[in-house]
């Protein structure tokens, strides 16, 4: 357990030192949109890819890959509608930041450390419908209603959830998984080494866009953002203690994941659909201090 406490402890401290160097003048808040192209274009699809490259896909589990994707989608869903009077920027905003989950930066190694390492393969298929959900679905729907001077299709729709970096890699480590593909021992070098700074790139790029000097008013919208996401977190476990029929532990898993902190990308998606990044970066941080307590408090619940 004080291992799992440390771990969560230095992704707070990577926040803090982010927060710190742009206080001091080292980076700016101009400087969040180059950070986080380094993490949604490089260094997290490296990660991905390293992962990827020994994913075993276990076709009888991959209800927790659509759960994964229903999840996203239902706030994704209630955040559009939540925002539909205030138009496409605040309904970019809610798409991407109510839903997605960090699970391979934080829920996978704090669930790991709980319920040994058997439970990472329940958690890696799960984040695989996140992804697609979050990277996929939540990136698109998000680029295509925050252009407000261009009516959103379904043609533009695809076309933005395609341009996204995150869910290209996804799909064809997929594919790629699907058919038995590996990729050769010298290019996953190259990858690890990339991908193994992700994390770090992630907390630092969150702490650089956090804000914590936020108005009223943008304290207010964080909170009920959170609200109404961990109100769904109660939801969802709720539903899938009485009505999933699987055992306890992969039960225990789902409801520990759904109080994962936000996947760090989102503050990312938010800046690049023209979002708040101050309040995305606020939730974010809010979020991992909440599944810090959370998660485990769920282990204690579900016995």
């Amino acid at each position: 357990m004080g291992e799992i406490a440390a771990k969560a402890a230095s992704l707070i401290m990577i926040i803090v030192i982010g927060y710190v160097i742009k206080r001091i003048g080292w980076v700016s808040s101009d400087d969040f949109p180059k950070i986080s192209k380094i993490v949604l274009r490089i260094t997290l699809p490296c990660a991905l890819i390293t992962s990827f490259n020994n994913f075993d896909i276990t076709y009888n589990l991959l209800f927790l890959t659509a759960i994964g994707v229903v999840a996203n989608l239902v706030q994704q869903v209630t955040g559009y509608l939540v925002n539909q009077r205030k138009g496409g920027i605040a309904q970019a905003f809610a798409i991407v930041n109510i839903g997605s989950y960090n699970v391979g930066a934080f829920a996978m190694p704090y669930i790991a450390g709980l319920m040994g390492p058997q439970s990472v393969i329940f958690a890696s298929l799960f984040d695989v419908g996140n992804s697609f959900g979050a990277a996929g679905i939540g990136y698109g729907w998000a680029r295509s209603v925050a252009d407000e001077q261009q009516k959103t299709t379904l043609l533009g729709f695809l076309k933005l959830m395609f341009l996204s970096p995150l869910f290209d890699t996804y799909l064809i480590l997929l594919l790629m998984r699907i058919f038995d593909l590996r990729l050769p021992d010298a290019v996953i070098t190259f990858t690890s080494t990339v991908g193994g700074a992700n994390t770090f790139m992630a907390m630092l790029m969150i702490g650089v866009g956090l804000e914590l000097g936020l108005d009223a008013h943008r304290f207010k919208l964080a909170f009920k953002y959170l609200a109404i996401r961990y109100g769904f977190s109660l939801i969802f476990s709720i539903l899938i203690v009485l009505f999933l029929p699987v055992s306890a532990v992969v039960k225990t898993i789902l409801c520990m994941l759904f109080f994962s902190p936000i996947a760090s990308m989102a503050t990312g998606f938010t800046d690049e659909a023209g979002g708040d990044v101050e309040t995305s970066a606020f939730m974010n941080s809010v979020s991992i201090l909440i599944g810090i307590f959370a998660m485990p408090l769920v282990l204690a619940v579900m016995g």
